[in-house]
């Protein structure tokens, strides 16, 4: 009784405070959303330190993910063209597969299968951060045969797993049967710079050339580089750009902070100047592209210059935005030099 008491003395709500408390609902629901996806922004931006301006570099990566679809924003930008070196440290070590350890009793077993998968990131052991194979085998043999704590990160969800590790008589040295790599280089070319350095390269995310999946980078740097030749592409054969980069302090340029779909983003801190080719120029609407002729620019040649194209279909609804646009080559000079689209170009 008492309980139905307190029922029918709780005041009815009206249908304007139902709305009301909805309203207040779904207020504080987008804020913690919002908030959220605030703080996981912050931590892409943040490598070491704030690389660069990372509000206006979101809004030049998404202005050019959706080709140039903010219509609030209208960027502008330097067409590029340059070639650069580009040095990308991963985030964790990468688990590229499993192996078999021979042991000293001459039997052969991987402590790594059925814990570890490709693509996996190890991002520690025991608590202790690693961020280089080095690192990792300099961990790895002070714990000796005990049972080791990995934090793994698979399909950008972290968990811990626990191996034995074994020791290898064939390397002198302990090891838990797992083939790593931490990070990659090579050439390629800065698509466009803005007036505060931000700039853009690339076109497409940097990916594993053993598994194929993008890397999950802790960061990065790009270097000044000098084109050595050049492997013309043809059918099933893409070509590349060939080419030495100096690591070293005086040929660093700037910093990598975000690997994307759609590209490498940064800043480019010394040589700016280097990169802006021709006028400053705004980012296309998304309709704005038209089919029909257009132009790449690239210094491939050894000097900076515009080369004619051919947009011949748009696909702005695809999912992936690298295939949207479809183009042909047609200038002869372009041909001649790369016989086409070539990697790093």
């Amino acid at each position: 009784m008492a309980e139905n008491s307190l029922k029918a003395q709780k005041p009815r709500i009206t249908q304007k405070q139902q709305k009301s408390r909805l309203r207040r609902f779904y207020f504080l629901l987008l804020t913690a959303v919002l908030f959220a996806a605030g703080a996981q922004a912050g931590e892409l931006f943040h490598v070491e330190e704030r690389l660069y301006d990372a509000a206006g570099e979101e809004d030049i990566r998404e202005t050019l993910a959706a080709g140039g679809d903010k219509k609030e924003t209208k960027t502008k930008v330097y067409a590029s063209g340059e070639p650069v070196g580009i040095y990308i440290k991963t985030k964790g070590v990468l688990v590229l597969g499993i192996q078999n350890v021979k042991t000293a009793d001459n039997r052969t077993c991987s402590p790594a299968e059925h814990k570890l998968e490709s693509g996996d990131y190890i991002l520690a052991m025991n608590g202790e951060d690693i961020s280089s194979k080095a690192q990792f085998i300099s961990c790895l043999q002070k714990n000796e045969e005990k049972e080791a704590v990995l934090t793994i990160s698979r399909n950008g969800e972290e968990q811990q797993i626990k191996i034995q590790p074994v020791y290898s008589e064939e390397d002198h040295c302990y090891q838990i049967g797992a083939w790593i790599r931490n990070d990659t280089q090579g050439i390629g070319t800065v698509t466009y710079i803005t007036e505060d350095g931000n700039f853009a390269a690339l076109g497409h995310g940097i990916s594993d050339c053993d598994l194929g999946v993008q890397l999950n980078i802790a960061g990065g740097s790009i270097y000044e580089t000098d084109i050595a030749s050049i492997m013309k592409g043809k059918a099933k054969d893409p070509g590349q750009v060939i080419g030495t980069i100096d690591y070293i302090p005086e040929k660093y340029l700037g910093n990598i902070g975000i690997n994307s779909t759609c590209g490498i983003f940064g800043l480019i801190k010394n040589h700016q100047e280097n990169f802006r080719n021709g006028q400053l120029m705004e980012v296309a609407d998304a309709s704005e592209i038209k089919t029909g002729k257009a132009f790449v620019r690239t210094s491939i040649s050894g000097e900076s210059r515009d080369y004619t194209i051919e947009i011949e279909k748009i696909s702005l609804s695809k999912k992936d935005a690298q295939k949207a646009l479809r183009i042909k080559i047609t200038d002869p000079d372009l041909i001649a030099l790369t016989g086409g689209i070539i990697q790093g170009e």
